[in-house]
């Protein structure tokens, strides 16, 4: 008798959990919808210095070598950015203009952000600052910096920085975390590296 209260107390709450992971996941998705939907105007260049200069309490760097020349992967970056990924719909330029000072969108579905580019040298370099988030308090500012370099063998390396600051807990070190989160980054990359082979 006394494990069917068991059974039925850990059903409850199962039950519950999935209802409240729902419930989070449509919370999560309608804010990322509405920052996508709203027209993130660029911020000066000082409030660019101010996020470039805070210290990051989570940085990660990943190195994908690709078979490809730097050209072809600069494309697939800048304009098909993230779509390898699931549940990543990519980026979305409001125009032709790619330059520094240009904002681009980043919809994850569950995760949207509006990023800066702040450097931009064509088939080598792409940087950029994300300036809002859909979900600030665990990622309110980061930086992303994509660096690529051609080898003797005619191969590319995309070296990947990523850097960032949530908006509570800054103080807390999450630079730890790259340890869980480098491997899945490393599958993320290798995949998009499969297509070029």
């Amino acid at each position: 008798m006394v494990w069917l209260v068991l059974l039925g107390t850990a059903l409850g709450a199962l039950v519950v959990a999935a209802v409240g992971g729902l419930v989070v996941l449509l919370v999560l998705q309608r804010r990322a919808a509405r920052l996508l939907g709203a027209e993130t105007p660029p911020v000066g260049d000082h409030a660019i210095r101010l996020i470039e200069s805070r210290r990051p309490t989570f940085q990660m760097s990943v190195e994908q070598d690709f078979a490809a020349m730097p050209w072809e992967v600069w494309s697939a970056l800048e304009d098909g950015a993230f779509t390898w990924i699931p549940m990543i719909d990519g980026v979305t330029y409001r125009d032709l203009d790619r330059g520094p000072g240009t904002v681009r969108t980043l919809d994850a579905i569950v995760f949207a952000a509006a990023e800066q580019i702040t450097r931009r040298d064509p088939h080598t370099r792409l940087s950029v600052a994300g300036i809002e988030t859909s979900i600030p308090l665990l990622v309110k500012s980061y930086t992303m910096d994509f660096h690529l370099s051609q080898t003797p063998e005619g191969t590319t390396v995309l070296r990947w920085t990523i850097a960032g600051r949530p908006a509570v807990f800054a103080f807390l070190r999450l630079s730890w975390t790259a340890f869980f989160i480098r491997p899945f980054v490393r599958v993320v990359l290798a995949r998009w590296a499969n297509y070029y082979r």
